[in-house]
């Protein structure tokens, strides 16, 4: 129950947030879902993991974003050369709210990977099969949300910017590499930490798809606040922020959206006399 409210509590702060932009309200409505979505995580890996599994997600996953984010930061690998523009305390160049976005966001895809492969599967195809899965889920939301991370919300610039819509191809492959490397080590290590049951409750592996299609909605939603405004890409090329919205919402229906159709239909697969 407490799970459940934390989500609704979350996607009514990021609907709110994605309607109001520019407004007081957004400032406050982004405050209450960080928050929110922070809260969620925890609980939810204290749901699926002992204390000391959720523990050792957590020391993976900060280990391995905050060490290549400082690393592409300090030499271009593996996400090529950017500067973030996050507000707020940071370390080697990385803030600290980069590897907040990390934990969450790899927990999720993580989930999300572990419904979409299931839990028959013998112990050595899990351990390979669900680290691509959860990876190429991460990677889906990075394809859609970093364009206008970058351009419309200016929360980092490239080096070399590159692309249709301004995001070097290093970038998408520092994601990958970062997010396998991430999952491959958790895998290795996640099943003595399980929860003792059998299986996952269905309503518990549930929260996470409700989440990534939330997360797709707020793209979608703050396309109808983008006004005029405009982007200017490499070469001095001047896009209209609408136009970006337009395609990484389309990305989302695709990338996003198949991911959580997948999982709806992973979690409800009806009886054999349908």
């Amino acid at each position: 129950m407490a799970g459940w409210c934390l989500v609704a509590v979350w996607f009514a702060a990021t609907v709110t947030a994605a309607l109001s932009a520019g407004s007081p309200i957004q400032t406050v409505a982004e405050a209450v879902y960080g928050a929110a979505l922070a809260a969620f995580v925890v609980l939810h890996t204290l749901t699926l993991y002992r204390p000391v599994g959720a523990i050792g997600y957590f020391a993976v996953a900060v280990t391995v974003a905050f060490g290549f984010e400082a690393c592409s930061v300090a030499t271009g690998f593996p996400f090529g050369s950017y500067v973030h523009h996050f507000e707020g305390p940071r370390a080697l160049g990385v803030p600290f709210t980069v590897v907040f976005g990390w934990v969450v966001l790899a927990w999720l895809a993580w989930v999300l990977a572990r419904v979409i492969v299931g839990e028959n599967r013998g112990h050595r195809a899990f351990v390979v099969v669900t680290p691509i899965v959860a990876t190429l889920i991460l990677g889906g939301y990075d394809l859609v949300i970093d364009p206008i991370a970058a351009y419309a919300r200016g929360l980092y610039s490239y080096g070399s910017p590159s692309g249709a819509l301004g995001v070097p191809l290093s970038n998408y492959f520092g994601w990958l590499f970062t997010g396998w490397v991430m999952f491959q080590l958790f895998s290795l290590v996640e099943r003595r930490w399980r929860r003792e049951s059998v299986a996952s409750p269905r309503s518990t592996l549930l929260m996470p798809v409700v989440i990534w299609f939330g997360l797709a909605l707020q793209v979608n939603l703050e396309m109808l606040r983008v006004g005029d405004a405009t982007a200017t890409l490499q070469g001095g090329r001047v896009i209209p922020l609408s136009d970006i919205y337009a395609t990484c919402c389309a990305m989302s229906w695709f990338t996003m959206g198949l991911v959580v159709a997948i999982s709806v239909a992973r979690l409800y697969p009806g009886s054999a006399d349908d």
